[in-house]
């Protein structure tokens, strides 16, 4: 890392869920190098993130140095593609995104978790089944890299742990796939609810998922939307006196988006088990 290089903000100051409810964090780039705040889980996550890059999954960041700048801060390197967000993937897109996140799955089960390993508090640790790997936990369409239209890597692994990968599976679907009610589609001229559909089935497809595993995946990612729609709440500290228009909007999408997916239940399931 030059030190002569200026460092460029990434993001604006954003709320972390290890930070006090008035502090904030911002990520920085400097030359090819991502700095940014972490917390005592740090050398766990980047236990994963360089076996990952041994094993030879190229969609994450790899640890640069020793990992840490002298500040304390992490030090990753910087994911070169952008994010198309909000604008919806295509079906390339959409196969793609499966893909990537089976060589996730894939590369992770090989991980060895330490006895003394410390990962960062996610409110989806306790939902799902038995079966846990470490993944990203975040794979949201916001932490998703793309090159040439096609996804190409995850940045943000501020959440990575220990998670039901049908969970992250369905988390990825809902967000990634748009499953939005018609208010958002509308205003970003999303696919109709047939062709979502559709495509919620090539991603399952791409990914792999076994016919067994489909047969409960709806309810997954409903309860996923319902879950992290309460836990917006909770972050925000929303009370009957709230009038934090950003987070009462988060509130209202995702309450909107769990309907929308009640209603148009028969359909999902239909598609994705043909």
């Amino acid at each position: 890392m030059n030190n002569s290089e200026p460092e460029i903000p990434l993001s604006e100051p954003m709320r972390r869920a290890w930070l006090d409810s008035d502090e904030r964090s911002i990520v920085y780039r400097k030359g090819d190098v991502v700095l940014r705040e972490t917390g005592p889980w740090a050398k766990s996550v980047h236990a994963f993130l360089r076996h990952l890059e041994s094993v030879g999954f190229d969609g994450a960041p790899k640890i640069v140095g020793s990992g840490f700048a002298d500040d304390g801060r992490e030090t990753l390197s910087f994911v070169q593609g952008e994010v198309i967000n909000p604008k919806p993937f295509d079906v390339e897109g959409v196969e793609a995104l499966g893909r990537m996140i089976r060589s996730l799955h894939d590369a992770s089960a090989s991980f060895e978790i330490e006895d003394d390993s410390l990962w960062p508090p996610f409110f989806g640790r306790d939902l799902g089944g038995p079966d846990r790997i470490i993944s990203h936990c975040d794979v949201a369409p916001w932490n998703v890299v793309s090159v040439d239209g096609l996804p190409a890597g995850l940045i943000d692994w501020e959440y990575a742990g220990p998670v039901d990968p049908l969970v992250e599976l369905a988390q990825a679907a809902w967000l990634n796939l748009r499953l939005f009610s018609d208010d958002i589609a509308d205003v970003e001229k999303l696919s109709p609810v047939e062709e979502r559909a559709e495509h919620l089935r090539l991603f399952l497809d791409a990914y792999g998922l076994s016919a067994s595993d489909r047969e409960g995946f709806f309810n997954t990612m409903l309860e996923f939307v319902m879950c992290d729609t309460a836990y917006q709440a909770d972050e925000a500290g929303i009370t009957n006196d709230s009038n934090d228009q950003e987070a009462l909007w988060g509130l209202a999408w995702r309450a909107r988006s769990g309907a929308w997916l009640v209603r148009h239940r028969e359909i999902f399931e239909r598609t994705i088990l043909a």
